[in-house]
């Protein structure tokens, strides 16, 4: 009954521990949610007034399937001024979350036969993207390195069939931030082979000081020809649920986008591109910045904790809102006779006994490790990790 391309074919496993979560929460039960992927915190007052004035003013209609002229605008000077390369608004696009600017990026430059390298761990989306694009993801180890990129075991992976390469700095799920030496190396390797890059910055805002997030092309001019970009609003301005994602691309990319949205969703909703232009207004850089230093908070708060459990070592995350620790040492044990297998089980009596929803690291192709999100109440953090410790020391 489904079509070939289905089998195998799974939903997203941060959704569905999220779901989970709620699920039991509904049921009264207190589950402390370290799954999400989005602050628990409101969008600001601004973003929500431009969407209840563009409802009043009656923007119900149809737009440009990319978005409207003066959102296009004003993310070409967005992405102008991150980059130090001029952009124009028809080499930008807005869609529904950086998800679909992701799968429309995957779908219009890939193609059966094709090879796709990806860091490992990578973000659960992204492999399953290049499989739909009919393309085949090669994944590059980074554990053994930090979950930083070793450019010479990058280089050995690219083969004739290689078409392109997928980065994710600041990092989900690990939050390393790739430093400047190292983009650029890549993107002079990806230049050499004739690579497309398609560079994913959702959480560029999101990077704690002496930490520098750095864009490639910005590093590298030239990369703008072979360099599609990621945006989004969902972290920084707290707008998860709102779907607003954008990209930045050459011309013949984004027409093809186009192209590709318009027999998908029209366009994205109208109401969130006129919140969107508020977003990017200078009075929400002090709300930006507060959530920033809150998440900073959040973080020395989570890592204390997380290093206070045994065998649990964790490398320190730069940038966005997750602690990637490394959860191996427990599965030689049990936990009132029911043995700790492997990181799905893990998960599982986790989410039974402790109460606490954390994402296995098998989601993103590492399977010691289990994702912590630290995007929630400090008091969340502060019972779930007890917990955790609590389970820890449990075991037999």
């Amino acid at each position: 009954m489904l079509a070939e391309r289905m089998k195998g074919f799974s939903g997203s496993q941060t959704s569905g521990m999220r779901n989970r979560a709620r699920k039991l929460r509904a049921g009264g039960i207190h589950v402390v949610n370290f799954a999400a992927g989005e602050l628990d915190k409101d969008t600001s007052p601004g973003i929500k007034a431009a969407a209840r004035k563009a409802i009043d003013s009656g923007r119900t209609q149809y737009t440009d399937t990319l978005g409207i002229a003066e959102l296009r605008e004003r993310l070409a000077q967005k992405v102008s001024q991150k980059t130090g390369v001029t952009y124009a608004a028809d080499e930008v696009g807005f869609t529904a979350g950086a998800k679909q600017a992701l799968f429309n990026a995957n779908f219009v430059v890939f193609q059966p036969g094709d090879e796709v390298i990806i860091p490992s761990p990578y973000w659960v989306t992204l492999p399953e993207q290049v499989r739909l694009a009919g393309a085949t993801p090669v994944f590059l180890p980074t554990g053994h390195n930090g979950f930083q990129i070793n450019v010479d075991e990058l280089a050995r992976l690219i083969t004739p069939r290689t078409r392109g390469l997928i980065l994710n700095t600041p990092h989900n799920p690990t939050g390393v931030v790739y430093s400047a030496s190292v983009l650029e190396k890549i993107a002079r390797l990806a230049m050499e082979h004739d690579l497309i890059c398609i560079f994913d910055e959702c959480y560029d805002e999101l990077v704690y000081a002496p930490a520098v997030h750095h864009n490639i092309v910005k590093l590298v001019p030239e990369m703008k020809a072979r360099t599609i970009l990621i945006g989004s609003l969902s972290k920084s301005y707290c707008m998860a649920g709102w779907r607003a994602g954008f990209f930045a691309a050459p011309q013949a990319i984004v027409k093809a986008i186009a192209n590709l949205q318009s027999h998908i969703a029209s366009n994205p909703c109208n109401l969130v591109q006129y919140a969107a232009l508020a977003a990017f207004e200078p009075a929400n850089d002090a709300f930006v910045a507060g959530n920033l230093a809150q998440l900073r908070t959040q973080r020395a708060t989570a890592l204390e904790l997380v290093q206070k459990i045994p065998g649990l070592p964790c490398v320190v995350p730069d940038g966005a809102f997750y602690l990637f620790p490394d959860v191996s040492s427990l599965f030689s044990k049990s936990f009132h006779g029911e043995r700790v297998e492997n990181v799905d089980r893990l998960a599982e009596l986790l989410l039974q006994h402790a109460h606490i929803a954390i994402v296995p690291g098998s989601a993103f192709g590492c399977d010691q490790h289990v994702r912590i999100s630290y995007a929630i109440p400090a008091e969340e953090i502060v019972a779930g990790l007890t917990r955790f410790g609590q389970f820890v020391h449990s075991l037999t």
